[in-house]
């Protein structure tokens, strides 16, 4: 008994004289083989699952498993450094890209826990296995998420819990000293993540922004407790981090696999790439800078910059109208590698719930041209995609038979009015552009006998249909009634008796004298006004007459000369199909032109004269009746 007595004072004495030297017991305390491999097995162990937690981390944010082998890794790297820049390689940006926790709420816990994981664990190493074996893991958040700041942050952490004098004699204490700098560092993060002038104004989303870094230090705080209360009870042996490492790794995996899923960060992705690829661009320093490259490279004696300019503009512009040239080559790229993209999602994601809005994504990718006349006029660089290409054909299609509930299929079937109108299929077209037009305007009558099958189950369908992903598309159904009914009306009022529809479609047959119809020709064309009149002399007094000078006089530079056309169409062609847009047009025009009082008499004829044309709701959207002098600038 006075034995044991003895031995007890005695293993209390070499604990207190460890602490009194600074020395506090660890998993190395073991001085045994069999305990040090089975350390240092664990410690990789470790350090693997910590690795799949950041690995993770940046496939939530770049959807690639591996960052080191991102062919952007090194730029995003630096990009994290880059205090004079607006990055978007900032902790803020993991809630809102390429998920925004704003529309999936789940991603609250799933950023919390991982969060939670990549601070506590290398704290926990430091405290049980030391600082220096810390560091690997400090390395793995730095380079493995790209999170160098964090990386940082956490290095002084492990400072704080696990190197004299900071330490203190309770682990869990040091723990919590330890992730001050961590809470700090969060705290900043929450402070970048408002910039977002919507947060600023629902107190709901501002919320969402903050749940997940509060979620991350009370997880981290738990996470403390359990593992240390576990390393207590097992006497520091090797192995109290691994299982719940391993739950902090499956936990946020399996809650974004289970509520989120794959195809949300890859469909997020996706569109986010289709946005940057064509999204404006403003040409003018490119063009500035292609100027000194031309005039150093062929110096011309006597030759001025402006005239070198006017060179490469040339040049630019020709670059920009055809397939050929440097310039397109970006373009052109940028098409296959989205409908590469669309295609691989396809092939992995055939149900998924945004498969509609890819295909949508795959056309309009054909779809996008450049508009040369926009670079000509403000030097930037703009795309377009209203005037389809046939390349597009088979996916409008699938989109339009394969979701026939949701506003893409309307898109769809626009789009394919287009094309068929430009084969001659002007009887299919019609179909299309009325299907259309009954399922998004409530207020569309169209002439007797004009009605598509099944119109009541299409109508309802798209009445009682639940909101869909494709909201996050921001199609205006409001712009294709407007498109639909222009299309619509030119082919219904516009069958000649003599060409029939030649002059629309072009030649059934391809014969003389020209071989285009008005729908062939591409209104951003250079040439467009010269190929409106040459149609018009083809078909001298055809039934589009009036539609082609009514294009004419749209096309005018100025408000004096747009004006002229305009009241020379209304003049000439008062009782034809144009009367009611060219009101429009001409109210418009009067208006740019400060002849206010011109401007509401127009629009008050078109009220008067037209009250159901798509061009009076147009007007009604700009000017609340009665017309008056309020009228605000209308965007045609």
């Amino acid at each position: 008994m006075n034995l044991q007595a003895n031995k007890s004072r005695s293993v209390k004495s070499k604990e207190s004289a460890s602490y009194d030297s600074g020395i506090l017991k660890n998993v190395w305390s073991r001085s045994g083989s069999k305990y040090r491999t089975r350390a240092l097995v664990l410690l990789a162990v470790n350090l693997m699952l910590f690795a799949g937690v950041t690995n993770f981390a940046f496939w939530l944010r770049s959807g690639e498993l591996f960052a080191p082998m991102s062919a952007t890794y090194w730029d995003d790297f630096v990009q994290t450094f880059r205090f004079w820049s607006d990055t978007p390689v900032t902790l803020g940006s993991l809630l809102a890209e390429p998920i925004s926790v704003q529309h999936i709420p789940m991603q609250i816990p799933i950023i919390g826990f991982l969060m939670a994981a990549m601070i506590s664990i290398p704290i926990l190493i430091s405290i049980l296995y030391g600082f220096w074996f810390s560091l690997p893991f400090v390395a793995v958040v730095s380079f493995f998420a790209v999170m160098p700041w964090l990386g940082l942050t956490l290095i002084a952490s492990c400072v704080l819990s696990s190197v004299p004098p900071f330490r203190s004699r309770f682990r869990f204490v040091s723990a919590l000293w330890g992730l001050v700098p961590a809470v700090i560092y969060l705290s900043l993060a929450w402070q970048g993540s408002f910039d977002d002038p919507a947060l600023q104004i629902n107190p709901a989303d501002r919320i969402k922004f903050i749940a997940p870094w509060v979620l991350a230090i009370v997880s981290s705080t738990t996470l403390f407790f359990v593992v240390l209360l576990i390393a207590k009870l097992v006497d520091y042996r090797p192995g109290a981090i691994t299982p719940l490492l391993a739950i902090m790794l499956g936990l946020p995996v399996g809650l974004f696999e289970y509520y989120v899923g794959r195809d949300e960060l890859y469909y997020r992705l996706l569109a986010s790439r289709d946005r940057t690829s064509f999204a404006d661009i403003d040409a003018s320093r490119g063009l500035e800078q292609a100027t000194r490259e031309a005039m150093a490279q062929r110096p011309i004696r006597g030759q001025s910059v402006e005239s070198m300019q006017a060179m490469v503009e040339q040049r630019w512009l020709f670059g920009l109208a055809t397939n050929l040239p440097r310039e397109e080559t970006v373009l052109v790229r940028h098409q296959s590698e989205i409908i590469s993209s669309c295609d691989w999602f396809l092939k992995y994601f055939p149900l998924s719930p945004y498969a509609g809005n890819v295909l949508y994504i795959k056309a309009r990718a054909y779809d996008r041209r450049v508009d040369p006349a926009e670079f000509k006029r403000s030097k930037w660089i703009r795309f377009f995609d209203d005037f389809p290409n046939d390349a597009s054909r088979d996916s409008w299609r699938l989109l339009s038979k394969n979701y026939p509930d949701s506003i893409l299929s309307a898109v769809a079937l626009l789009q394919l009015a287009k094309l068929d109108a430009r084969r001659g299929a002007v009887d299919r077209a019609r179909d299309e552009l009325l299907q259309v037009l009954f399922k998004l305007d409530s207020e569309f009558h169209p002439p007797e006998g004009e009605t598509p099958p099944n119109l009541i189950e299409s109508a309802l369908r798209v009445v009682f249909a639940p909101e869909s992903t494709e909201t996050s598309l921001n199609v205006s159904g409001d712009a294709i009634i407007l498109e639909a009914t222009r299309l619509y009306e030119l082919l219904a009022y516009n069958r000649d008796p003599i060409y029939n529809y030649d002059p629309i479609s072009g030649p059934s047959r391809g014969q003389e004298p020209i071989w285009f119809g008005l729908l062939d020709v591409l209104p951003r064309s250079a040439t467009y006004v010269d190929q409106l009149r040459r149609l018009d002399a083809a078909y001298p007094n055809s039934q589009i007459q009036d539609n082609i000078a009514l294009e004419i006089a749209k096309c005018a530079m100025n408000s004096q000369e747009k004006i002229a056309g305009l009241e020379t169409c209304l003049e000439k062609y008062n009782n034809r199909d144009i009367v009611a847009e060219t009101l429009f047009r001409l109210g418009v025009a009067y208006k740019q032109a400060d002849q206010l009082r011109n401007s509401d008499e127009s629009i008050a004829r078109l009220y008067r004269e037209y009250p159901n044309s798509i061009w009076a709701k147009q007007a009604q959207r700009f000017m609340p009746r009665p017309v008056s002098t309020q009228f605000t600038e209308a965007r045609p």
